[in-house]
């Protein structure tokens, strides 16, 4: 049978802490050799599953990530509604001056990007950006996930 004993480890502290009297715990036998302690959680370990093939890991990745041609699924013309708020900035980035904002439900309309432009929707650190039209006349960019597809065309 093994016995509990408390011993105070006395005031030096932890690392210049100051904390006084920390105590320790120390196990003391009866004269006979440590016993293995067993803890029961109920809980079965899993078996071991051999890793995937990296060639099939990156398969998988690949078919999970839109490709170029899905993402730009919005062609010129296509009917689209805001998610929510939505800003219409003055070019394809976070940085450019907001023009207006616009509420959830409000009709636009995806029109062609400027002469300039060479990938269209314009992807910048990975935002998709388009370029639409509000049912006021304003022109200008918004993100691709701020809007969704409308059942009215304009």
């Amino acid at each position: 049978m093994a016995a509990v004993k408390m011993y105070p480890r006395g005031r030096a502290g932890l690392w210049g802490w100051g904390m006084a009297s920390l105590v320790g715990l120390a196990i003391v036998g009866c004269g006979t050799a440590p016993v293995d302690v067993v803890v029961e959680s109920g809980v079965t370990a899993l078996a071991e599953t051999a890793p995937a093939p990296l060639d099939a890991v990156k398969q998988e990745a690949a078919t999970a990530l839109p490709t170029a041609e899905e993402a730009s699924l919005l062609p010129a013309g296509t009917g689209v509604r805001a998610r929510g708020m939505l800003r219409i900035y003055a070019a394809p980035e976070p940085v450019a001056a907001t023009l207006a904002e616009y509420v959830a439900s409000d009709l636009l309309t995806v029109v062609e990007p400027p002469g300039d432009i060479a990938t269209y929707p314009v992807e910048l650190n990975g935002v998709l950006w388009y370029r639409v039209r509000a049912a006021d006349g304003l022109v200008g960019w918004v993100m691709a996930d701020g809007i969704e597809l409308s059942d009215l065309a304009e």
